[in-house]
């Protein structure tokens, strides 16, 4: 141990494994004896999201403490929990009046891979035979406190004993929260990442541990974020499409009047425009029927020259 910061070659750790995939990475020892490859450390603490209806709906957050008696060097002795837990308020909108806490006793309750039964009246079935199970109040504890912030970030900070081969789960439900635009980070799709649990173990004459779960990636309600380039591209072309009609009118209205006044020519009403169309029209019948005489009379004197040369 060099200025508080300890130090091992990871490659000689062979009675042990590492957890990369949390924010704090912890050490476990595996179980010594053990042929199924089961590992598990002397205390533990986790923190998950249960979301059953998707990634961003409505959900559960589960904190767990647990205190494994196979891996204990004190399996008589209990051991206190101080932990510490945040709820944030500005990705979910937490339901504090859920809270409910479930203390496990025996059973393997203390593993890490314990999956405690759906409904604590399944505790006294064959199936769990040597689990024993109970719901434990906030004022039931030693110590607890709950602290609400502006924002509607829940702080829970409580105290409580654990027995050898026990494990405590806290759940909380919890609401979907929309937030706002500016708040999403750049890679909205990925989730945000919310603190972690904390715990601090002590046992009488050892050295107290604290531990951090790992941190939990929140997904909150995303919204279609090509939505505004698809308006601004809309708004856009419309607003082109004004605009340039518009423009197009004016300096057409410019060009004719700049030229009335260099050459002095009155610029014509729309009668008199029509006007002139109607007589151009009937200017070209007439031309046509002109012709048309024309040729019949030319038919005609042929026909004529031709009889008088027959006679």
């Amino acid at each position: 141990i060099h200025g508080g910061k300890s130090e091992f070659n990871a490659l000689t750790w062979q009675n042990g494994y590492f957890d990369l995939g949390a924010l704090w990475t912890q050490l476990y020892q595996n179980e010594q004896g053990s042929n199924d490859g089961i590992s598990s450390s002397e205390f533990g603490i986790s923190r998950t999201v249960q979301r059953p209806l998707g990634l961003s709906s409505i959900g559960t957050i589960v904190s767990v403490f647990r205190y494994d008696q196979t891996a204990s060097q004190h399996n008589s002795a209990s051991v206190k929990v101080e932990s510490f837990d945040m709820l944030p308020g500005a990705l979910i909108k937490p339901k504090i009046h859920t809270l409910r806490m479930v203390l496990y006793e025996g059973g393997g309750a203390g593993k890490d891979r314990f999956i405690p039964p759906l409904n604590t009246n399944e505790c006294s079935s064959n199936r769990y035979s040597s689990l024993r199970c109970s719901e434990v109040m906030l004022s039931d504890l030693k110590d607890h406190n709950l602290l609400l912030n502006p924002d509607g970030t829940w702080l829970i900070e409580r105290t409580v004993m654990l027995n050898p081969d026990s494990s405590l789960w806290m759940m909380v439900d919890f609401d979907e929260a929309y937030l706002p635009f500016q708040k999403f980070p750049a890679d909205a799709n990925r989730g945000i990442d919310a603190f972690p649990s904390r715990a601090r173990f002590s046992i009488e004459a050892a050295t107290p541990i604290t531990l951090y779960s790992s941190s939990l990636l929140l997904l909150p309600p995303v919204p279609d974020m090509s939505m505004p380039f698809n308006v601004i591209s809309l708004s856009c072309t419309l607003w082109a499409f004004v605009l340039g009609s518009l423009l197009n009118i004016l300096v057409k209205r410019a060009t004719e009047s700049v030229k009335t006044d260099f050459t002095g020519e009155k610029e014509k009403r729309p009668i008199d425009k029509l006007k002139e169309k109607f007589k151009d029209k009937i200017g070209r019948l007439k031309g046509v029927f002109r012709k048309e005489a024309k040729a019949r009379a030319a038919t005609n004197t042929d026909e004529t020259a031709e009889m008088n040369v027959n006679k």
